[in-house]
């Protein structure tokens, strides 16, 4: 979100593929409770640096718990503060018009498919995780060509052709509806994670920021979310 000359009252950091439902939130946020938030978007590795040198920072939300969890680690998110926003399905993802004429995960076996796979953020080891419960993890791995360490850097490999196919979220679909189309995974091989905000060890008004968290899981939020694909099991 683009700041005025406002002073900011809520400086919120987030993950790039998890950004744009979070975005509309803070719009809403901050017209209904009259607060100026700043929300900073980038690869979540960079954002945590970033938290780290200015000793600054509200709440960081990011795509998978363990992201979280190293935070944690490091000191840089309060214990006990999360809150899981939603979920996401893995998916196979490919070019709009899927040139490659990919159908199923076994397809990612032929010899001329060329895949891209994440090595951070919130995709990392998904792969693994997708190839060895198929029993297809030599096959796979072969055709492994490009790697990524965000999910905006993977399907930067799509939008350049580098690659056939990425193994990403169901979610990638809402975030980029007119480049890419989703092809579904048995249910016995996808691969569920969360998304997640915290508030940050820096915080300058911790009830505030637990506000914007309650605030991203309510019911009028979590439909902006799904709208997005994000996923709510039915309890």
């Amino acid at each position: 979100m683009t700041m005025s000359s406002e002073v900011c009252q809520l400086c919120v950091f987030s993950a790039g593929a998890v950004a744009p439902p979070l975005l509309d939130a803070a719009e809403f946020f901050e017209k209904e409770f009259k607060l100026r938030c700043e929300v900073r978007v980038g690869k979540p590795g960079e954002l945590l640096d970033e938290i780290q040198r200015s000793k600054s920072g509200d709440v960081f939300s990011s795509g998978a718990e363990y992201i979280l969890d190293e935070a944690e680690d490091r000191g840089l998110i309060i214990k006990g503060s999360r809150k899981s926003l939603g979920y996401r399905r893995s998916v196979i993802i490919v070019p709009v018009g899927n040139p490659a004429r990919i159908v199923s995960l076994e397809d990612l076996c032929r010899k001329d498919v060329k895949i891209g796979i994440a090595v951070d953020g919130c995709l990392k080891g998904v792969w693994d995780d997708i190839a060895s419960k198929a029993g297809l993890t030599d096959q796979i791995r072969q055709n492994i060509t490009n790697h990524a360490d965000a999910c905006g850097s993977l399907m930067g490999l799509i939008h350049s052709g580098k690659v056939d196919v990425i193994i990403g979220w169901n979610a990638f679909q809402g975030v980029w509806p007119d480049t890419c189309e989703v092809i579904e995974l048995p249910e016995t091989l996808q691969v569920f994670r969360s998304t997640v905000a915290g508030i940050i060890s820096y915080t300058r008004d911790k009830e505030r920021s637990k506000k914007f968290i309650d605030y991203l899981t309510s019911a009028p939020i979590r439909k902006i979310y799904e709208g997005y694909g994000w996923i709510y099991p039915q309890k």
